[in-house]
């Protein structure tokens, strides 16, 4: 069973792709006749695995007649161009097939998929052709000897395209395990020390009948991966699925033109969440895509004012207020309070008639109405972030920007950036805290008849453990 390709001949689609704020272009190095694949960003390199052919005299193929996939590298220059595109390592990986890489400079450390055997011959016509996952530490552009993980198999399993969490705990990878929920499923190991738990499948929200493969697990906490279980809009779709303290919530699909009627999958996100790379063969051959969020920069935010609805009333009539004589102010909304100066409390927006009488406390009678007008209350002119004060971690809070107040400006969607450096769009959205501590979060929006007329509004979340 070979679970690294899935190309499949679909001719049509155009190169750039706009749709929902979101821009696709096909990566100007990708081959008309090879498939790129798996993609990775660390340090400007963008690595890669291809089926183009790497020998000069020969054209290696495996069992089922199709090319071996090696590792690629690719530099990104500053103005965005891409130069300097070679085999990575050659002479240290398998060359019957390597498909997946994943590298982790902070920890120093890489995780890789490739075919467990080395020797030729073991790759016969009928062999089983196993993949496994590897560890090396990753140190000045140099691989240590590679360490086969624990929970490979070289009679009766796949395991394949490893993603670490952030901390380094925790190992997501795909696996045809017998008893799993479909043909390749996710798994997840925690690291105990110097050592890898076993495989735990992440269990039927996230797993189906089908095929789950190509997991990417970002630093806000998202887990990436491309299903063709999960309905969508055809063949293989990219989908995200969260962790709370209640376990992974139903997944949910990236937008079009992300995902398409044909097999897209394998994505790279960058830490911003709003570029990143995947794989589609919406052109026909397997290849690499980029995707960027057009989302508009707010270079001033201010911070959240309440809506107390808080007024002062003082006497504009010059009446007297003292003796036998006092004020009686009556605020539209079934409340009144005495005195010549007064502070009072609206409970929500609207027009009330407010009057102050002068009253004569011997007699207990009004004399004359000192102040009559109308008081319109209203919300302070900006977004408003709707949020509870204290979160615990893990748990997934709503945030609303419904309650905003703009008048004559009117707002062209609300983007939101997040503690985490991630960004989301929509007037509601849904976030996992993973920190304790202050967090900060903004939230703008852009005026519907000019886009240089900006708003953007702050707010601090107490977030507790």
């Amino acid at each position: 069973m070979r679970i690294l390709l899935f190309s499949m001949v679909f001719m049509g689609c155009l190169q750039l792709s706009k749709a929902q704020d979101i821009s696709v272009n096909r990566l100007p190095f990708c081959t008309k006749s090879q498939s790129e694949i798996a993609p990775f960003y660390s340090d400007s390199l963008l690595f890669f695995s291809s089926d183009k052919n790497v020998k000069w005299l020969s054209k290696p193929v495996d069992q089922d007649n199709n090319n071996f996939y090696n590792l690629f590298t690719i530099q990104q220059e500053a103005d965005s161009s891409w130069v300097n595109e070679s085999q990575f390592l050659p002479d240290y990986f398998s060359p019957y097939h390597t498909s997946t890489i994943a590298i982790y400079p902070d920890i120093q450390m890489a995780y890789f998929t490739e075919t467990q055997y080395k020797n030729r011959k073991r790759l016969g016509k009928n062999a089983e052709n196993l993949h496994g996952l590897f560890s090396a530490s990753w140190e000045e552009g140099e691989l240590s000897r590679s360490k086969s993980m624990p929970f490979n198999s070289k009679r009766s399993y796949n395991t394949a395209h490893p993603t670490l969490s952030p901390d380094g705990q925790f190992l997501f990878f795909i696996s045809d395990q017998a008893d799993g929920y479909g043909l390749t499923d996710i798994y997840v190991s925690e690291r105990n020390g110097e050592e890898w738990g076993p495989a735990i499948n992440l269990g039927a929200v996230i797993n189906t009948s089908g095929r789950e493969v190509f997991p990417f697990y970002h630093p806000s906490g998202r887990l990436y991966f491309a299903s063709d279980g999960h309905g969508g809009h055809g063949g293989l779709d990219l989908f995200y699925t969260i962790r709370t303290s209640t376990g992974w919530e139903k997944p949910v699909p990236l937008a079009a033109p992300i995902n398409s009627p044909f097999n897209d999958f394998s994505c790279f996100v960058r830490s911003d969440g709003q570029t990143g790379y995947f794989a589609s063969d919406r052109q026909g051959n397997d290849d690499l895509y980029e995707f960027i969020h057009l989302f508009p920069l707010f270079d001033k935010a201010t911070r959240q004012k309440e809506n107390t609805f808080t007024y002062r009333f003082f006497d504009t009539m010059g009446g007297k207020g003292d003796g036998p004589l006092k004020y009686v102010w009556h605020f539209g909304d079934g409340q009144t309070a005495e005195g010549d100066t007064v502070i009072h409390q609206y409970k929500q927006p609207g027009v009330y008639h407010v009057q102050s009488i002068l009253v004569d406390t011997i007699e207990n009678v009004e004399l004359f109405v000192l102040n009559d007008f109308h008081q319109e209350v209203k919300k302070k002119i900006q977004v408003y972030i709707t949020s509870p004060e204290v979160v615990r971690v893990g748990d997934k809070v709503t945030l609303s920007a419904a309650e905003s107040h703009f008048e004559t400006f009117k707002p062209n969607g609300f983007y939101w950036e997040l503690s985490d450096g991630t960004k989301q769009k929509g007037e509601t959205i849904q976030f996992v805290f993973r920190k304790k501590g202050k967090q900060v979060v903004r939230c703008g929006t852009v005026s519907e008849a000019d886009p240089h007329l900006k708003m953007c509004t702050y707010k601090e979340i107490n977030v507790i453990e």
